[in-house]
């Protein structure tokens, strides 16, 4: 190692990751994804995993998400009333991500949002593929 290699901290770097991702990703995304986890806790905040699978079903990206409780409290029973369906583990849906990345617990996506029309409309076209399956 050369005198003018500087040696990071793992907190130095950490921050460094963060700044570069706030700085790289400053908005909120529309992503698409399926719920392969949901975990509501005692404090009412949700924690999910987040994946995206190809045609072969295999999965392609898998993302760590939050939902805040003053958030979850709001959009859960929306998303239910709108749709249907609980939300949970297993459904695709269409949401408002912001990407942050904390030193000591990594990257994740905080949701912000949720449009149930998305989801629904998966639904369908699942329904559709399983009828025209059973024909």
């Amino acid at each position: 190692m050369s005198e003018q290699e500087h040696i990071y901290t793992l907190t130095e770097l950490s921050l460094g990751i963060r700044e570069a991702i706030e700085d790289r990703l400053p908005h909120e995304y529309w992503v698409s994804a399926e719920i392969s986890e949901c975990h509501p806790n005692r404090n009412g905040h949700c924690y999910l995993e987040l994946i995206e699978k190809d045609r072969k079903g295999r999965t392609t990206a898998r993302q760590r998400a939050v939902i805040w409780a003053n958030t979850y409290n709001l959009l859960r029973p929306y998303f239910e009333q709108e749709t249907g369906q609980t939300f949970t583990a297993g459904i695709q849906v269409l949401v408002l991500v912001s990407v942050t990345c904390h030193e000591l617990y990594g990257l994740s996506l905080t949701i912000h949002d949720i449009n149930p029309s998305y989801t629904i409309g998966e639904a369908a076209r699942r329904r559709a593929e399983i009828l025209a399956q059973l024909e």
